[in-house]
């Protein structure tokens, strides 16, 4: 994970579908996230400008572990699609990257208004 300290603002996600199409096809504000099942994708990109990276992270615990990073404006829908099923039958669950507090994630009314949001 790139940022140590952001924050995020996390909506569920319809489905695979819905969410490999919107993080394909649009750009997020940096502290944007998304809910799916047991995993969250959140912004983990350096600038509104640059690549869409996203961190897939996992509960494990009383904490969050990201289990991987994935630039989705590199992807095709369909990649995205395929590397988000991969994602939720658990075929990236492994703690690379560290412990996330679940502090850091917050529901939109939570959130309110911060300087990454557009």
């Amino acid at each position: 994970m790139l940022h140590s300290k952001r924050i995020w603002s996390v909506f569920p996600a319809a489905s695979p579908e819905w969410l490999a199409e919107r993080l394909t096809q649009y750009t997020y504000c940096g502290c944007n996230g998304f809910r799916l099942g047991d995993y969250l994708f959140v912004n983990d990109a350096t600038c509104a400008d640059g690549a869409q990276e996203y961190a897939a992270l996992k509960l494990a615990g009383d904490h969050y572990v990201q289990v991987e990073s994935l630039t989705f404006s590199w992807m095709t829908q369909g990649e995205a699609l395929d590397i988000i099923r991969g994602v939720l039958v658990g075929e990236f669950d492994h703690e690379r990257y560290g412990a996330i507090d679940p502090g850091r994630i917050q529901t939109p009314e939570e959130h309110g208004r911060c300087y990454l949001c557009a």
